[in-house]
């Protein structure tokens, strides 16, 4: 009996009008996207802010003493220096580009 009565009150709850109503608040994940997005658009990152952002993250990783931050600590060194050794051969071609191109006088 009180299965039946339960089920009534949620489908006259249901069927009324603030049902319609509920549906129209945003939720929680609305007003937290609404909230990045206001303040990405009031204070946008510089590539400065960005590096540092990064760098600061980079050390919280780094000086955890769990295994799984130590390996993410090492991975993420890892990445930074295939990097700069990428960026730095590429630095290297263009400098010997610019030397042996004849037609750059």
């Amino acid at each position: 009996m009180s299965r039946l009565i339960a089920s009534l009150v949620a489908i006259g709850l249901l069927s009324s009008p603030a049902a319609v109503f509920a549906s129209d608040v945003n939720s929680a994940a609305d007003f937290g996207a609404s909230a990045y997005g206001n303040a990405v658009r009031i204070y946008p990152r510089t590539r400065e802010e960005e590096r540092k952002w990064l760098l600061q993250r980079l050390e919280a990783v780094c000086s955890s003493k769990l295994r799984s931050d130590q390996r993410r600590c090492d991975s993420a060194w890892r990445i930074i220096a295939d990097g700069y050794a990428q960026l730095q051969a590429r630095r290297a071609a263009e400098a010997a580009s610019a030397t042996t191109d004849p037609l750059k006088d």
